[in-house]
């Protein structure tokens, strides 16, 4: 298991976990300087390429990510909502604020603008640096969480061959949600579910020296493919459980349909008495009151599946000892998908006779007095299917170089460019256009609804419609991403020729270097899609097309300043200086300060950092276009009994006689206006560290790291609810809250997203938050002879001291602090997780085994009131505690691998449809779906 940092980072090897480190000379994560000497200052946790295999990784992130300095994230159970690949985001900052590296260069951008590890092959890594603390005077903006650095065996030599296979197995007993679905008649699994959620891999990795090994080159083929789960495949997951009561719940676009009807005269809605419902559904012969709701869980994917082959290869050659070139390839094909419940009319506004035939009795049972009605539709299109959107993504990575001596004397250098692709293809089916809801629903006839081709009757009145109709009415939508990356970059670093006296014949080290770095981001998309046409997309999707460059020049020192004998071996002293020409954000610095001493012959060191680092807008943060989109959970004036009075509420746009009618969305989805701001300016965050590592007995390594970051001028919107707040408390961004008087509902998010009079929150970017992390990391290992074999035993853990988050610095209402709370402003943030793990090898076998803590927490607001709305959760989430077993035996050459993860069965923490629900009734980054039961086959000769 990893270890943060050993006694003497880059001293020669004291034990199993300094192996990497042991080379003629070396950089260590988070430096450019090449020394066998110098003493680490800042905290590294290592994870080797064998954890991967002990736990069935068959993707990186599968490993990393339950790593307690990285953020709880499993990409492929997400599905409504996911980046569309997997992320690395350490403390809780967002994977935006992690930078990931392989072999420490840069990855390019996804159609996200973030690091896609997806390309990286589990089969070619030999080991991962997680870093604490911010890095950017070392590798330019964006560092400031921390860094992830992938390194690959670019020595890899012979041929390996890999076959495995994986599943998730569940006991469905969930008593109380069965009981849920049996109440509403909905079906749900119950017992042994089998073996689904299958994934299966293939990883081929190929090295050799040749030329006398003057040369060395090595590559890797990898294929995997996953398998969809289905939510329906899960009891705790077969129906959306309301948060609030013991129900299944669901969405108010049904099936059947129902109308939303007002009155209607001289161009617009005639309001009607407070309190009247308007809200009608066909009982098969008249209209009468009522609405129903829909279980949209059972066909949203739960995992979601993908398939992906990754290509690359890695070469070198000496031609002496001033010129070593070298090359480094990297490939992704990746074909992914989701699916979620079937579109529909959510939410149509037509105006209508009130004697058109279609409508029947309506207007009479619904007591309109106009002779013409407003009639919103709400069905879902069961008989279409559910809404699918497949993916295809491409990505490469190219670096090319030069490498060697400096003219006979200590010094080196290394020249490079890399440059980096992806590209995305989207296609979407079967979500209604929003222009053919309202001419099917009248007939294909209608002067002001028109018509489309292949229109045909959507009697949606009285709930007779055929497929064709409702097929009819779907569009087809494709969205095209294209990022790229190019660098070119030279540094050299060596020795001065002198040092201090002190010193003892050791010689200030330095690096010095340049970077242009060079980004561009493209978006397309279909025209209904740019106009916000279709039904389910929530707002339109406006293209992209930018562009930005950025130079930088930087230098580091490592000044050995004490070296001695006795208790204080030594005292290491390392700087570091970035000045960075951003095109778009102006010029920025960034620096670096770090302090070590080695005591008790060198089995002892003390170390701590300062680091300023930035993050410089993404081309999105600055150009995406303003429009209105899907961005709250919540309207604070809305439903019978507002938190809020009604002269508070009538400050945020609900007047008086409105108060106790605004209608809550069921579906918790609101509006706001989203987007860019070419006016923002980098983030600044100061992070620090401060610890010790130290060896008390052979084989024992003990370390502990203080971690401090704060970042100032955060890029964040003011926050949906926060604005309704500090306008109902303080009376302050009430011009930001724009209700739709239309209907007299005075909503925020009843219509479409492509309607300007929609209701909808003003909540755009800009240099507003402030961010606090701090805690503490601690990680042991020891290993040591015990019987016939070797006993192996580390402990990775992480202590939250701080999560603390101000969404505007101006205003200290809008700080909280989330450590060891689950709520609606935090999420879920345990204060303490941690990985322990044994392994036992003897002979030709090995078995082991992990215990995975996640801590409890409290359901609590942020001032510490209990909370009591999701019955659910109670006082909050207990801790979580997994059991994971693995064994493998060596056959001459090969290797048969076996094991199960959550051997338990543990379901995940059911919350119902909360806010903080990821995916499923369930909180993210818990075991997902049951026991995990892995197998590999491997060859190695």
């Amino acid at each position: 298991m990893g270890l943060a940092g050993t006694a003497m980072a880059q001293d020669a090897a004291k034990s199993e976990s300094d192996a990497a480190t042991n080379l003629d000379a070396i950089t260590v994560t988070g430096s450019r300087i090449k020394s066998q000497t110098f003493t680490a200052s800042s905290p590294v946790t290592e994870i080797t390429a064998e954890e991967f295999t002990q736990v069935g990784a068959t993707k990186v992130e599968d490993l990393v990510n339950q790593f307690p300095q990285v953020d709880l994230s499993f990409d492929n159970f997400a599905n409504n909502g996911s980046y569309g690949h997997a992320t690395i985001s350490m403390r809780g900052l967002g994977p935006e604020r992690t930078l990931t590296l392989v072999n420490g260069r840069r990855l390019p951008a996804s159609r996200n603008e973030i690091a896609d590890p997806s390309i990286i092959p589990v089969a070619a890594i030999k080991r991962v640096d997680i870093l604490s603390g911010g890095a950017s005077a070392v590798y330019g903006a964006d560092a400031v969480a921390g860094v992830v650095n992938f390194v690959l065996d670019d020595k890899f030599e012979g041929v390996s061959l890999n076959l495995g296979y994986s599943a998730f197995q569940h006991n469905n007993d969930d008593k109380t949600v069965q009981q849920l679905n049996k109440d509403r008649g909905f079906p749900y699994p119950t017992g042994n579910s089998g073996l689904d959620g299958t994934s299966h891999s293939a990883e081929l990795v190929l090295g050799s020296s040749f030329a006398d090994n003057k040369g060395h080159a090595m590559g890797w083929l990898t294929w995997r493919e996953n398998e969809a789960l289905y939510q329906a495949e899960r009891d705790y997951s077969a129906c959306s459980v309301s948060a609030t009561s013991a129900a299944c719940g669901g969405s108010g676009t049904a099936n059947p349909g129902r109308f939303t009807v007002n009155q209607y005269a001289n161009g617009g809605v005639v309001n009607w008495p407070t309190g009247k419902n308007a809200n009608y559904v066909w009982n098969g012969k008249n209209y009468q009151n009522g609405t129903y709701l829909y279980n949209y869980a059972p066909i949203n994917f739960y995992q979601r599946p993908d398939n992906r082959v990754t290509a690359g290869f890695m070469a070198s050659y000496d031609i002496n000892d001033y010129a070593t070139p070298y090359v480094e390839a990297m490939f992704l094909e990746r074909r992914s998908s989701t699916q979620i419940a079937e579109s529909g009319a959510f939410g149509v506004p037509i105006v209508v006779d009130c004697n058109n035939p279609l409508i029947g009795t309506m207007c009479a049972d619904a007591g309109v007095a106009t002779s013409q009605a407003q009639v919103t539709l709400w069905k879902r299109n069961v008989e279409g299917g559910p809404r699918i959107s497949s993916s295809d993504d491409s990505t490469y990575r190219i670096t090319a170089g030069m490498r060697g001596g400096l003219f006979g004397s200590s010094w080196t250098y290394d020249a490079s460019a890399t440059f980096g692709r992806t590209k995305t293809i989207d296609i979407g089916k079967n979500d209604f256009l929003n222009t053919n809801i309202a001419a099917a629903a009248l007939g294909c006839t209608d002067p002001v609804y028109g018509t489309f081709p292949g229109c045909s009757l959507y009697d949606i009145w009285t709930d007779k419609i055929s497929k064709e109709a409702a097929d009819a009415m779907a569009g087809t939508s494709f969205s095209i991403y294209k990022t790229s990356y190019s660098s070119l970059s030279a540094v050299a670093d060596g020795f001065l020729g002198w040092g201090f006296p002190t010193a003892g014949g050791e010689e200030i080290g330095l690096a010095v270097g340049a970077e242009r770095r060079h980004y561009t981001y493209t978006s397309d998309y279909d025209g209904d899609s740019a106009a916000g046409n279709f039904a389910g997309a929530g707002a339109a999707s406006l293209p992209v097309d930018a562009g930005n460059t950025v130079n930088d020049f930087f230098f580091e020192a490592a000044l050995p300043v004490y070296v001695g004998d006795g208790l204080f071996n030594r005292f290491d002293v390392s700087l570091g200086y970035r000045y960075s020409d951003d095109e778009t954000s102006g010029n920025y610095d960034t620096y670096k300060l770090g302090l070590s001493s080695a005591l008790w012959d060198s089995k002892l060191l003390l170390r701590g950092g300062y680091n300023r680092a930035v993050r410089a807008p993404s081309l999105n943060d600055l150009y995406y276009s303003q429009r209105i989109a899907l961005d709250g959970e919540e309207d604070l004036c809305a439903g019978p009994k507002p938190a809020y009075t009604a002269a508070q509420c009538e400050r945020a746009g609900v007047p008086t006689s409105a108060y106790g009618n605004v209608p809550v969305n069921p579906a918790e989805q609101y509006f706001g206006l989203v987007g860019g701001n070419p006016n923002l300016a980098p983030e600044i965050a100061d992070t620090y560290t401060v610890g010790f590592a130290v060896e008390p007995l052979e084989n024992l390594n003990i370390s502990l790291d203080w971690y401090d970051i704060k970042i100032e001028g955060a890029i964040a919107g003011i926050g949906h609810e926060t604005i309704q707040r500090l306008c109902l408390e303080n009376g302050l961004y009430c011009d930001r809250i724009k209700r739709d008087a239309r209907a007299g509902n005075y909503d925020l998010w009843i219509g479409q997203a492509s309607d300007p009079k929609s209701g909808y929150v003003i909540n755009l970017p800009d240099n507003i938050g402030v961010y606090k992390r701090s805690g503490l990391d601690l990680a042991t290992s020891y290993s040591f002879q015990f019987g016939p074999g070797r006993l192996s035993a580390s402990l990775v853990a992480n202590y939250v001291l701080k999560q603390f988050t101000q969404s505007l610095a101006s205003e200290p209402s809008t700080a909280f602090e989330c450590k060891g709370l689950i709520n609606n402003d935090c999420g879920n943030s345990p204060k303490w997780r941690h990985i322990a793990s044994a392994n036992y090898a003897w002979d030709r076998y090995t078995v082991g085994m992990r215990w995975r803590h996640i801590g409890g927490t409290s359901y609590k607001d942020v001032n510490g009131n209990k909370l009591s709305s999701n019955i659910w959760l109670g006082s909050g989430v207990s801790t979580y505690n997994y059991l994971d077993l693995n064994a493998s035996m060596s056959i001459g050459p090969a290797l048969i691998s076996l094991g199960v993860n959550n051997v338990f069965d543990k379901e995940p923490p059911f919350v119902g449809s909360a806010s903080f629900a990821a995916n499923a009734n369930a909180v993210g980054g818990y075991d997902q779906a049951g026991r995990y039961i892995f197998g590999s086959f491997s060859l190695k000769f």
